[in-house]
C-alpha cells in the first residue's frame, strides 16, 4: 500500500516534470496566441476576403501542428512514468494495478490537487523574488 502510494506520487511528479521539460506549457501558450491572431484576422475590416482566407488557412495549419505536438507530448508524458511503474512491477517493487487504484482514489486526487496548488503558488512567488 505504501509503495503503491509512492508509485502514484512518482507518476504524478514525473508527469508534471515531463510536461515542463517537453515544453507543453509553451506550446499551449502558442495555441492561445495563434487563436487570438486568427480571431483578430477575422475581425479586421481592412483585409480583403482573400487575405483573410489566406491568413486563416495559415493559422489553421499552425494550430494543427500545435495539436500534434500537444497530443504526442502528452502521450510521452503519460507513457514514461507508467513505463517506469511497469518496470518496477517486473522487479516486484510495486503493483501497476495498485498504483492505478491509488491514482483513482478521491482522497489522493484531492491531496495531489491541493499540494500542486501550493507548489504552483510557491514557484510563482520564488520567480517574482528572483526576477
Amino acid at each position: 500500500m505504501i509503495l503503491d502510494f509512492v508509485g502514484a506520487v512518482l507518476v504524478v511528479g514525473l508527469f508534471a516534470i515531463l510536461i515542463h521539460v517537453i515544453g507543453l506549457v509553451g506550446t499551449t501558450k502558442e495555441v492561445l496566441t495563434v487563436g487570438r491572431q486568427a480571431a483578430a484576422t477575422l475581425r479586421d475590416t481592412t483585409l480583403t476576403d482573400e487575405e483573410k482566407e489566406r491568413r486563416t488557412q495559415q493559422n489553421s495549419l499552425r494550430l494543427f501542428r500545435l495539436l500534434t505536438v500537444l497530443v504526442f507530448g502528452i502521450a510521452i508524458a503519460l507513457f514514461l512514468p507508467l513505463a517506469l511503474i511497469w518496470l518496477m512491477q517486473l522487479v516486484s517493487l510495486v503493483s501497476l494495478g495498485g498504483v492505478m487504484d491509488m491514482l483513482l482514489r478521491w482522497d489522493f486526487i484531492i491531496g495531489v490537487t491541493v499540494l500542486s496548488f501550493f507548489i504552483y503558488i510557491s514557484v510563482i512567488k520564488w520567480r517574482r523574488r528572483n526576477s
